[in-house]
């Protein structure tokens, strides 16, 4: 189920980012939704990193083929360098989760 809402994450910062001229709404978008799925599953963070940020990068090489007028190279650049925004988003999502999981769930001893 997880997989499924992360590759549905991805597809949705592809076309943001294809259809919104903003790179910032991408950056936010892919850093916010990676921080959501280090929330729900906290175990190998990387895991949503590699889910959703090649999304970004390969919407923009397709376009570039559809229509290559529209894409320039510093496009390209900054659609790679969106991707790394997934990185503190999904530790930031773990480390959030396990501090929840310590403050507020008792631990049995």
């Amino acid at each position: 189920m997880v997989w499924i809402v992360g590759v549905i994450f991805g597809l949705c910062a592809a076309a943001i980012h294809v259809l919104v001229p903003e790179q910032g709404l991408t950056f936010l978008w892919v850093m916010a939704t990676t921080m959501v799925l280090g929330v729900w599953k906290r175990e190998r963070p990387w895991r949503w990193i590699l889910l959703i940020a090649p999304f970004v990068p390969l919407a923009d090489f397709i376009y570039k083929f559809i229509r290559p007028a529209q894409v320039s190279r510093a496009a390209l650049f900054g659609a790679v360098l969106t991707c790394l925004a997934a990185v503190p988003g999904a530790i930031g999502g773990s480390l959030m989760r396990l501090m929840i999981d310590n403050i507020f769930l008792k631990k049995e001893q």
